[in-house]
């Protein structure tokens, strides 16, 4: 159907459809027949869908890159959205927009936490050595808003997986000078290079944990 852009050409087409149930919108805003109006008021019926919801599709171009699952967005205020805001928008398929009414070193950081959440596949892990204290892991607890870290034998990503350390593992150590050797989960389970989401998120299942870590055949 064409569009219709004359506002009186457009009320007569409308005029013309069969009538619906309820009112038309000139007789619900009629204060003589209907008098106040509260949110309450207002109820909006669909059509006709003939099609499942599965098969509707939200997705928005924000940028020529950057594509939304929905059409949401949350306000750059530093009332509205920090890291934690824009991590969850993100999960949701929108995103959020950090505030600037801080230094760049702190609006770094809020970006930092949000590209570091643990969700899906983290292709770049923040590891520690299994030399770093406890006080210095529940430090980076706080930097970046987790406690889940991988620990590799020289501390370097690309390196021999010797363990990992959680918020079970340093909660209640109150000696922070203890190394994490000391107090690591040692042989954790790990998934094969290669492994799918999905074929990752059984394990997790089967193994009741909140992270894998994935590792070639030389571990």
């Amino acid at each position: 159907m064409a569009a219709i852009r004359d506002y009186k050409t457009a009320l007569d087409f409308t005029k013309s459809l069969p009538r619906p149930d309820g009112l038309s919108v000139q007789e619900l805003m009629d204060s003589k027949i209907r008098g106040g109006l509260t949110y309450n008021d207002f109820l909006i019926l669909p059509g006709l869908v003939d099609f499942a919801s599965s098969e509707v599709s939200l997705q928005t171009k924000l940028t020529r890159n950057i594509t939304l699952n929905i059409p949401l967005v949350s306000s750059p205020m530093d009332t509205v959205t920090e890291s934690e805001m824009a991590t969850f928008m993100a999960l949701l398929g929108g995103i959020g927009f950090i505030h600037h009414n801080c230094t760049p070193e702190d609006q770094a950081d809020m970006v930092r936490r949000v590209k570091n959440y643990e969700n899906g596949f983290i292709n770049n892990p923040i590891v520690i050595s299994p030399t770093t204290t406890v006080g210095e892991a529940k430090s980076m607890k706080e930097k970046y808003g987790f406690a889940g870290f991988p620990v590799t034998a020289d501390g370097k990503r690309n390196a021999k997986l010797v363990g990992v350390i959680t918020s079970r593992d340093i909660q209640f150590v109150e000696d922070s000078s203890l190394l994490v050797q000391d107090v690591m989960t040692k042989n954790p389970v790990t998934g094969a290079q290669g492994i799918t989401l999905s074929e990752g998120n059984e394990i997790l299942k089967k193994i009741k944990k909140g992270r894998l870590l994935v590792v070639d055949e030389k571990g």
